[in-house]
């Protein structure tokens, strides 16, 4: 048989070979890059695929570590950023996504608030982001018996975690962003909600508040709410509901924060409800994890599973392209064996060993699509349009079903996950309405009917039930939708995670030295012109320069008439989506993943208030687990913006010794500036990539 070699060196652009190289080449010695693109991955397939060795299923290494090779090699998946940077490392610690338990006692055991800022310190020096709830630290002003003084508050041990993890970065630490949460009906909330008001005060941490239906059924009905001490499980205060919801919003539309997190209808997916409650995420908002727990990610490069893309006749029409479902299926099964390795190939952090344990003990893993608006543009399908909403189900429902059949299989040859018994997945329950404790049969009923499914196989559910009830399942949880900045970057995609395209066209004027040396860098959009390409093909006459002035301008298309209507369809971008199309694709692809989302609700610089507690409900009413809203031009530090606001980061007047990267210290870098090049960054659920040089405070 001949051999298959791929060759990721020849199929990269020059920029995204760069910065594969510089984010995640080991160095030599004398601190120069020795890998290329292709020794990355083959050192990740040759640290990961030796899990292998563990199982005798038949299976050999060599034809895992084809596989693997295969599907990275092709640019079909790519596994996060901390495994392609660690494997094989010092560290050797392949996760990014971690969440800790805080308890209201400061460090006497444990779990208490400067036990966990240590062991969350150890995580952050390995790479990882960190999630925390902050919920049963007893409010501000509660009595303190033991001290008889007065408690500080949640609050106040946030601003110290903040305050560490800021030191940390500035000592050359890798900054990973980190999560703080507070539920709905803590006493400190209205301070907790106001903590990022003024930029800058907060500058590691993303805040959500965590939501239950219980207060938002009393936000519909204008009812009062409860706010409970958590150390005495008393009512401290009620007030109204919407006042507190008023306050979120007011927030949210301010400068993008808090989130809000839907905790029960994440609970609802809680694999293993009998051994904890979900309270807390990742830092970008796609992890639901209980104490201790981590995840390992990777996505699917969904623009590398076409079979054919759209076409144009000379009469007009449009022919769709088409999804190659044999060859994504193939990707799915490979890449979720893929994770399944990495639990046991990850060297965790070894002065934390309740992390090995947790991830052993469910095995979660989690995997991702990333380009899927690449992928509607060349399919010619509209993000966000009820098209679009269907094909995003479609293709979600697919690796869903394909990845438990996966995860079936390899339960079978190398047994379920540990807690498995009493779990929603218990074979005893599983298919069923039983329930043994608090974990209820988990069934296919996902609240999204699937009506046009693009050609794709169909999917057997009743086999996924049986498979269960046979052999049961390898891992606790699946899929996930994370923000792919980094990999996304180097895998020459136009939209991240799940996200639509940013736009079209831009320019952006960075940093190249100090005093006035600005460079200009345009940027435009390769399926776009692709697109033009095809219209010319098929009889169109355009000027092609006019039409690249004017979308540099907005940074869309949807003002210039001379395009036929089903390119200014098909051809999209974030600020041309409306709200509502934004969140009913977010629950469309939330129906089938089994954790979260990380996406964020763009809304236009002229978006209200009460729009904003529109789209707040609508995801509550829809299903989704967690929201980030972004008001265009509400932050102080503005990410990429279009319609003539070229990006210009020279100071304002009276500013320029202070803003010269050369003089500016990483504690006053805006929180959007790259601090590698100057470049502004793309932002998305609070992680922020730079389209520059590579450069992620996530790094998923």
């Amino acid at each position: 048989m001949k051999k298959t070699t791929y060759h990721l060196n020849q199929q990269l652009p020059k920029v995204a070979y760069d910065i594969f190289v510089k984010r995640y080449s080991l160095k030599n010695d004398k601190g120069k890059f020795v890998e290329t693109p292709e020794d990355i991955i083959q050192r990740v397939v040759n640290v990961v695929s030796q899990a292998e060795n563990d199982y005798r299923d038949g299976v050999k290494v060599e034809a895992v570590q084809a596989g693997f090779r295969k599907i990275m090699l092709g640019q079909r998946f790519l596994p996060n950023g901390r495994t392609l940077a660690n494997a094989g490392t010092q560290f050797g610690q392949l996760a990014n996504c971690f969440v800790l338990p805080i308890d209201d006692e400061l460090g006497k055991t444990e779990t208490g608030i400067f036990s966990i800022l240590r062991k969350a310190i150890l995580i952050l020096q390995t790479g990882g982001g960190v999630g925390f709830s902050f919920g049963r630290i007893r409010p501000k002003g509660d009595f303190i018996s033991s001290s008889k003084g007065l408690a500080t508050g949640a609050v106040s041990f946030l601003k110290i975690y903040d305050t560490a993890f800021d030191i940390i970065g500035q000592g050359g630490g890798r900054r990973s962003a980190a999560m703080a949460v507070l539920p709905v009906w803590h006493p400190d909330i209205f301070e907790f909600i106001s903590v990022k008001e003024k930029e800058g005060l907060i500058v590691n941490f993303n805040i959500s508040v965590g939501i239950t239906d219980e207060f938002m059924r009393a936000v519909k009905a204008d009812d009062w709410f409860e706010l409970i001490n958590p150390h005495t499980q008393k009512v401290w205060r009620r007030v109204k509901a919407r006042t507190i919801f008023n306050q979120i919003v007011k927030n949210a539309h301010h400068n993008g924060e808090p989130g809000v997190l839907f905790l029960d209808r994440a609970e609802r997916d809680n694999p293993i409800p009998n051994v904890y409650q979900l309270e807390a995420t990742n830092p970008c908002g796609e992890q639901f994890l209980g104490p201790y727990e981590n995840c390992c990610l990777g996505s699917i490069n969904l623009r590398h599973h076409l079979k054919t893309e759209w076409q144009l006749a000379r009469n007009g029409s449009l022919k769709k392209g088409s999804i190659d479902w044999d060859k994504l299926a193939e990707t799915i099964h490979l890449a979720i064996r893929f994770l399944d390795d990495v639990v046991d190939t990850n060297r965790y952090v070894p002065s934390v060993p309740k992390i090995e344990e947790a991830a052993r003990a469910s095995r979660r893993v989690g995997l991702s699509v990333m380009g899927l608006a690449d992928l509607m543009y060349c399919l010619g399908v509209g993000y966000g349009s009820p098209e679009g909403v269907e094909l995003a189900a479609a293709i979600t429902e697919f690796i869903r079903y394909q990845a438990m059949l996966t995860s079936i299989e390899l339960a079978k040859e190398r047994g379920p996950f540990p807690l498995l018994k009493g779990s929603v997945f218990d074979p005893e329950i599983v298919g069923t309405n039983k329930k043994i404790g608090r974990a209820k049969g988990w069934q296919p009923k996902f609240g999204y009917q699937v009506k046009e499914t693009f050609g794709r196989p169909s999917l057997n559910w009743k086999k996924i039930v049986q498979g269960i009830r046979r052999y049961g399942i390898r891992n606790a949880a699946l899929m996930t939708v994370a923000p792919t900045g980094a990999i996304a970057t180097v895998s020459g995609l136009e939209g991240y995670g799940c996200e639509p395209v940013f736009a079209l066209s831009y320019i952006m004027k960075t940093h190249e030295g100090a005093g006035d040396d600005y460079r200009q860098i345009s940027y435009e959009s390769a399926l776009f012109e692709e697109a033009l390409k095809k219209l010319f093909q098929a009889g169109y006459r355009l000027d092609e320069k006019k039409i690249f002035e004017d979308v540099r301008t907005a940074g869309s298309c949807q003002s210039i008439k001379e395009l036929p209507p089903i390119i200014r369809q098909i051809y999209r971008t974030s600020s041309d989506i409306s709200v509502e199309e934004h969140v009913r694709t977010q629950a469309a692809l939330q129906a089938f993943v089994d954790n979260s989302i990380s996406k964020t609700i763009n809304f236009s610089s002229r978006a209200t208030r009460e729009e904003v507690a529109k789209a707040y409900l609508l995801g509550w009413r829809l299903g989704v687990k967690g929201m980030t809203v972004y008001v265009s031009g509400s932050r102080q530090e503005e990410v990429l913006t279009k319609k003539e606001e070229t990006m210009d980061f020279r100071p304002k007047t009276g500013e320029d010794d202070q803003f010269r990267l050369g003089r500016l210290t990483k504690s006053k870098m805006p929180a959007n500036i790259c601090p590698e090049c100057g470049a502004v960054m793309q932002v998305s659920e609070g992680c922020y990539t730079c389209p520059v040089c590579g450069y992620s405070k996530c790094d998923s």
